[in-house]
């Protein structure tokens, strides 16, 4: 520790300076250690004086002063989303995709989720170097697709394979082998460098196998993949998508239509009452912090077939507050954008 000098502290002169040393106060950690009252007694200085010199050494010595309020609030707008560099998402989400937390994508078939879900994953490799863990339950992940998407970006070859190499790919086929995974992650057994957000497409592959089972096993498993989710969010700062199915169906109702009076006798017609619904049932529903739902816009003319629009609606959030719940987005062959 620093020792006392009369040169660094304007008020301590050399006599005082060799009292306080004669009774082991020799350092600037002695000096603030000790009794103001005994300071004073030995320096014959004024306890104000004690005083000044000790806030002296705190404004020369000390970090600054920052209180827990302000620091929490700092560190909320540097590290409470990964941009998705995709402007109109980042604004729909105030800033992306939120760390801390689950994410879910969900839409019907063929709405765009897997495609978005890769936009996403080149997107902050690109711009930020980190490393994506892209959990494969379909056994489709493509990426001769992801390396189209970067040609027509005109990424260099040299830049598209560091890209690639940071997608990490890991194939799982069963509810327990993901369990498995996340608790490797979570013991670090299983390490990746510089890891900010896992993407498991999709959840419901693996729910699928479940499904009618009587000693709810299924629901054990997917509890047990929500736990070490929220632990794995938390403990490494990441940010976890999970892709969910949006499920369409029909119910039909029949209504009687009266004729002109002519005749007594009516008529029976059928209409269909559409319901949309996201997989994983009621404990699902609850569990991502942040829900965006997918919906691929009607083409409205055959001249734009090589671009198609996507709708992106919030359906639930705990931690994005903004005045629009959707965006337009489009999809292209550059990706989407």
């Amino acid at each position: 520790m620093q020792k006392l000098k009369s040169q660094q502290l304007s008020k301590l002169s050399t006599s005082s300076l060799k009292i306080l040393s004669q009774n082991r106060i020799t350092t600037i950690l002695d000096f603030l250690q000790e009794d103001v009252t005994k300071l004073s007694a030995l320096t014959k200085l004024s306890l104000s004086e004690v005083l000044a010199i000790r806030n002296e050494i705190f404004t020369k010595y000390s970090a600054p002063l920052v209180n827990g309020t302000t620091l929490y609030e700092k560190y909320l707008k540097t590290r409470s989303r990964i941009s998705t560099n995709i402007e109109r998402l980042d604004t729909v989400t105030n800033g992306g995709i939120p760390f801390r937390y689950i994410t879910e994508i969900c839409g019907l078939a063929d709405s765009g989720k897997t495609q978005l879900a890769f936009q996403i994953a080149i997107n902050c490799v690109k711009n930020y170097g980190t490393t994506i863990l892209y959990v494969d339950t379909k056994g489709d992940f493509s990426a001769i697709r992801i390396q189209k998407m970067l040609e027509e970006q005109k990424i260099s070859h040299k830049d598209m394979a560091a890209i690639m190499y940071k997608i990490q790919i890991v194939h799982v086929w069963t509810m327990e082998d993901l369990v498995e995974l996340f608790k490797n992650i979570k013991n670090k057994s299983l390490v990746f460098h510089n890891l900010a957000m896992i993407i498991v497409d999709s959840l419901p592959c693996l729910m699928f196998q479940h499904l009618g089972d009587d000693n709810k096993i299924g629901l054990s498993l997917l509890n047990a993949v929500v736990n070490y989710s929220r632990y794995i969010c938390n403990e490494f700062d990441v940010g976890m998508v999970y892709i969910n199915i949006q499920t369409r169906w029909i119910d039909s109702d029949i209504t009687d239509i009266e004729d002109d009076g002519e005749s007594t006798s009516a008529f029976k017609e059928q209409l269909y009452i559409e319901k949309r619904n996201r997989c994983l049932g009621r404990y699902w529903e609850q569990v991502p912090a942040l829900v965006l739902l997918l919906e691929k816009l009607e083409e409205n003319s055959a001249e734009n077939e090589c671009s198609k629009q996507l709708k992106v609606s919030v359906l639930s959030s705990d931690n994005v507050k903004t005045s629009d719940n959707n965006c337009i987005l489009n999809l292209s062959a550059v990706g989407i954008t």
